[in-house]
């Protein structure tokens, strides 16, 4: 008996399935029955049962949500800030003369080859304005890994 505590004697009944395990456990004769269903019982019902699997799937769960609300939260950003874009430059951008408009096309292509090209670098990841945004406006959820110091 181990720590000097004594064992109690019951009597369960079991499902063939859980008796097939049983038998199989104990079958190269390293352990008893009594010993296998006491371990089991003390692994499910004792001081560790928070770290079940029950315990890991509620924390990847609420990793898993944590990483939905900053989502939702960096696309309402984005969201927003191509809506007040467009609302800028239908409302303040003036029409052009008709003589200018070669030379406006001209520049807004380079302008737009130099926007694609800083969207695919942000979009694989050297950099990332959404973040920034977000923290400036304190959007940022306070249990995110990103600082918001390093932002300031």
């Amino acid at each position: 008996m181990k720590n000097g505590a004594s064992k109690r004697r019951i009597n369960i009944h079991i499902s063939q399935e859980a008796e097939r395990l049983l038998k199989r456990t104990v079958a190269d004769g390293s352990a008893s029955k009594g010993a296998v269903v006491d371990d089991a019982l003390k692994l499910l019902l004792g001081d560790k049962a928070d770290e079940t699997e029950l315990a890991k799937l509620n924390a990847r769960i609420a990793k898993l949500t944590r990483a939905m609300e900053r989502i939702a939260d960096e696309t309402t950003a984005q969201t927003e800030t191509l809506a007040l874009y467009i609302l800028y430059y239908f409302c303040v951008t003036p029409p052009l003369p008709d003589a200018s408009r070669a030379s406006a096309d001209a520049l807004g292509r380079k302008r737009f080859d130099r926007f694609v090209g800083q969207v695919g670098d942000r979009l694989l990841g050297k950099e990332s304005y959404t973040g920034e945004v977000l923290a400036r406006i304190d959007l940022v959820r306070a249990n995110d890994n990103k600082s918001l110091e390093a932002v300031q």
